[in-house]
């Protein structure tokens, strides 16, 4: 029998690293690993054992067609029995319910109906799972168990399990866990159960992005109704902030956005303000965990740079998974970055919205963390006698959490600028035209030359070089929009215009 110790786990997974780093993202790889050990005894004897219909559902909810798909069992290796134990591979979740059909619970040595049941070891599947079928490539492993590891309950099993539960929140490679516990109640001939607890481990970055564009999708709640426990991480996305108000301000409105996270400010250009107090609450992510205590500070981040925010309370405590807390958050919007009305910024958007993203950053400082009651009795009524809180228990160096808040400043422009330049351009508009038809038209007009009588025709904007009998040139005439001018006569002659 082959026990991993955590030191060849690490040396494992660090092996895998590299290729984990230089994955691409798609497509991904899915392991479906299901335990079929001496205690999944009523799961696989009940004839209304809904495990494998479940397994394939939740397959088919998560696993792309050009996704890679292996369905494995696992139990623990001893003898002939080897675990984890690969019972098909393909692309796409249509061979899984197939594969999972002649599935049974398995036994030690020489697999005989007359051995012992199969104990489990949880860190040995995971990383015959890393090192086998994932080539040590970014994917999400899905483990469908019941939470107990050996029916002999040793304190080798413990230990087991405490490996695997430190994997759960500690081991670095494993970026995302989340676990969704189930009713499921079964009996069999030996055992019952009343739950059944369905983890998923992203294997790298890649993995724990798909993870959650999975979970974005909504196809998998439809399987597992329930939103499931986060395990890992557990220092992001602690809290949220769901806007109410704006203080001493009723011409900003706050709201949240259609991603239930952007807070969004609409404000007109008349009625902006640099500094902003925001009346809001403060909800806990932390399902299952309750915030006992934790000091909150945060930032603002704006085009203009990053400054310093001011939360009201400055602590939070005893607030449970889902539960809200109201807090004032003050901070100061930039000025010089919001057009003016008659900016081309705000012209081009004719009367409608200009839109500035910032975001909020909030920190959860000296924090303490504790499992929720009603979680725990829940879990206790699902898996008696298990040593459940250990899974959830979060580890002690996650004392510190942040949360990043998108902000979005909508400025409503109105349209009065807008309808204010169309006019103007277009009475300067027919200035031009006027000024062109009039610049068209000639009019004649009377001058005495030397004493003589003479007639000219002239146009707008005009001038002219008149002339006596004898060919001599008298002087110049000009016109602008009326009568015209003499602007030059030359020596010894008379230049005069005659009024008529």
């Amino acid at each position: 029998m082959k026990i991993w110790s955590i030191s060849a786990l690490l040396a494992a997974i660090g092996l895998a690293m590299p290729a984990v780093a230089g994955a691409q993202t798609v497509p991904m790889q899915h392991a479906f690993l299901v335990q079929n050990s001496g205690w999944m005894e009523p799961f696989y004897i009940d004839t209304q054992s809904q495990l494998k219909p479940l397994v394939a559902a939740v397959a088919h909810a998560v696993a792309q067609p050009q996704d890679t798909v292996s369905i494995l069992a696992f139990n623990q290796s001893a003898g002939q029995n080897v675990s984890p134990k690969l019972l098909s591979q393909s692309r796409g979740a249509q061979d899984v319910a197939q594969a999972l059909q002649p599935l049974q619970v398995a036994r030690k040595g020489d697999g005989s109906a007359r051995a012992a049941m199969a104990d489990t070891d949880f860190k040995e599947a995971v990383v015959g799972t890393i090192t086998g079928p994932f080539q040590q490539a970014p994917g999400i492993l899905w483990i469908f168990t019941n939470n107990k590891n050996s029916p002999n309950n040793d304190a080798q099993t413990r230990e087991r399990n405490r490996d695997f539960y430190s994997l759960l929140h500690t081991e670095p490679s494993i970026t995302k866990t989340l676990a969704f516990p189930l009713r499921m109640p079964v009996q069999g001939k030996l055992y019952q159960a009343h739950g059944l607890m369905v983890y998923a481990l992203a294997y790298g970055e890649p993995a724990a992005q798909a993870l959650e564009r999975i979970m974005a999708k909504g196809r998998l709640s439809q399987v597992l109704t329930k939103p499931p426990a986060r395990l890992k991480p557990i220092d992001q996305e602690a809290v949220r902030i769901v806007p109410q108000a704006v203080k001493d301000a009723p011409h900003i409105k706050a709201s949240l956005g259609s991603d239930q996270r952007t807070v969004v400010l609409d404000v007109e250009p008349a009625s902006y303000v640099p500094q902003v107090t925001l009346q809001a609450s403060l909800q806990n992510l932390f399902f299952p965990y309750a915030i006992e205590q934790a000091a909150v500070s945060g930032h603002l981040h704006a085009p203009t740079g990053t400054s310093a925010l001011a939360v009201v309370p400055p602590q939070v405590s005893h607030l449970q998974p889902g539960a809200t807390s109201p807090v004032e958050v003050s901070f100061q919007l930039p000025m010089a970055q919001v057009p003016s009305a008659w900016s081309m910024q705000a012209l081009s958007a004719m009367g409608k919205q200009v839109l500035m993203p910032m975001s909020v950053e909030l920190q959860l400082q000296g924090q303490n963390l504790s499992l929720s009651e009603t979680f725990r009795s829940d879990m206790e009524a699902l898996f008696p006698g298990d040593p459940i809180s250990e899974v959830f228990t979060p580890p002690t160096t996650v004392n510190a959490s942040k949360v990043q808040v998108p902000l979005l400043l909508r400025v409503q422009y109105p349209l009065a600028p807008v309808i204010a330049l169309i006019g103007a351009g277009l009475l300067l508009l027919l200035g031009f035209v006027a000024l062109g038809l009039i610049g068209s038209r000639s009019k004649r007009f009377d001058f005495v030359v030397d004493g003589n009588s003479r007639s000219i025709v002239l146009k707008p904007f005009s001038s002219q070089t008149l002339c006596n009998a004898e060919g001599q040139e008298i002087g110049e005439v000009r016109r602008g929009l009326g009568a015209p001018k003499v602007v030059r006569v030359n020596e010894g002659h008379t230049l005069v215009a005659r009024p008529r």
